[in-house]
Order: C-alpha cells, then sequence, then structure tokens
C-alpha cells in the first residue's frame, strides 16, 4: 500500500438496520446504507462509477445492487472473500481511482442473515479429512486454527476470551451496537461449548445490517460537504 497511501479518501459512510431487520432483503438493507452513505457525502446515485459489493446470496453482488439501485457504473468488484472482502475491495478502489479507472466508488455489505434465520452450516466442499465429523462453519475451522495456537505459542483460553471481551468493550461505546451489556472473561468460558475450545460467547454474532462507504480522489473530495479523510494504509488476512 506504501505507493497508494493517501491516493483515495473517504467522503461519506452510511449504516442501516444494524441488530435485526425483519421483512427486509438483503438488497433493501444494503440500499438503505448505500443511501445513507450517499446523502453523508452529498453525491447522487448518478456520480458513482464504481461499486463494490460482496454478498451471501448473489453470486455477482455488485451487479444485483447496481440493477437494484438503477446505476450503470464503469468499474466493478463481487469478490467475496469472507470478512475480508470489504477492506480487500478498499484496496482495490483505491487502485482503480488512482489509475483513473473511476472517481467516485461506492463499497457496500448488507445482510439479513439474523431475520432470515441464517446460522452456521456444514460445510459443503468434498473433504475426506473434516467432512465425516460435521464441521460447523466458519467456528470450526478458527477453533482448529485457535487449537493450534495454543498448541504451539501456549496461549490461554483466557486470552482468547480477551479477544469477545475487548470487542464487546468497543461495542458499548457505539450506540448503534447489537449487544452492549459488559461481558467478562468468566462469561465467555462459561458459555455454552460450540467448537473446542470456543464458546458462543467467542463467535460472531449474527445480526442483520449493512454498510457503505464513499470513496473518491483528493481533489475531488475537497470539494464535498465533509472533511475527507484520507486512507493511509490498509491490509488484509483471511
Amino acid at each position: 500500500m506504501s505507493g497508494l497511501r493517501g491516493a483515495a479518501s473517504i467522503v461519506g459512510a452510511g449504516t442501516y438496520g444494524l441488530g435485526e431487520a425483519p421483512g427486509l432483503t438483503e438488497l433493501e438493507i444494503t440500499s438503505g446504507a448505500v443511501a445513507a452513505s450517499l446523502a453523508d457525502a452529498g453525491q447522487r446515485p448518478a456520480d458513482v462509477d464504481a461499486v463494490f459489493c460482496a454478498s451471501v446470496t448473489h453470486n455477482m453482488g455488485s451487479l444485483a445492487l447496481c440493477e437494484y439501485l438503477g446505476i450503470s457504473p464503469r468499474f466493478s468488484d463481487s469478490s467475496m472473500i469472507g470478512g475480508s472482502s470489504n477492506l480487500a475491495h478498499l484496496m482495490t478502489a483505491m487502485m482503480a481511482i488512482a489509475t483513473g479507472q473511476c472517481e467516485v466508488a461506492l463499497i457496500a455489505y448488507g445482510s439479513n442473515q439474523r431475520s432470515a434465520s441464517g446460522r452456521l452450516v456444514s460445510t459443503s466442499r468434498p473433504d475426506p479429512y473434516e467432512g465425516p465429523y460435521g464441521p460447523r462453519q466458519p467456528i470450526t475451522s478458527y477453533a482448529l486454527a485457535a487449537s493450534r495456537h495454543m498448541h504451539e505459542y501456549g496461549t490461554t483460553r483466557e486470552q482468547l476470551a480477551e479477544v469477545a471481551v475487548a470487542a464487546r468493550a468497543w461495542a458499548a461505546l457505539n450506540p448503534e451496537a447489537f449487544l452492549r451489556a459488559p461481558l467478562t472473561v468468566a462469561d465467555v468460558l462459561a458459555s455454552r461449548p460450540i467448537s473446542d475450545p470456543f464458546t458462543v460467547r467467542d463467535c460472531c454474532l449474527v445480526t442483520d445490517g449493512a454498510g457503505a462507504v464513499i470513496l473518491t480522489a483528493p481533489d475531488r473530495a475537497r470539494d464535498l460537504r465533509r472533511p475527507p479523510v484520507p486512507v493511509l494504509g490498509a491490509a488484509m488476512a483471511h
């Protein structure tokens, strides 16, 4: 990212339906966040010429969103790499802006997984080593990685629980967070087991909601309604 430092700025952001959004589809929730982000940036849908959107229900998330919004961008990316998708899209959007492929990039993601009764699913890939045991993905994959980390580095169960405790502490500062009640290491360890060594309190919450950000080049960003937030660095891992 060193060559792209400051190549783009975030000029708008929005969320919609965080927590529970019963009766709304994934696209409806996502479009709500898109509308909020465009309003925040003082931009119109027609100003967007690049769309980045991952989806768990649409193979081509960005194309589905573009059709729903009635826009025709010059550049689109529907790459889905799990939790790293949106940050990967940020990096790709910066490259697209820096090379003149687009001027205004929309990055969005939404899900109605909670209200649509989406939960953990068993692996669907033919895997002779894990498949027979019915792993519950993605939790089981991370549980195996955590077990290996404990074996190699002596990481304790209490140290792993601190991740969930820290996440809840940050959530307590966010009025839109789904759960804000205090959480302790003891609470995490005493909760229902899911996939050893993890309990239910270690696991990511299953919620509805969407978020979107608007990126543009620094020279264009200076003329918009809000002070731009330059992107100085980014990285991803999964």
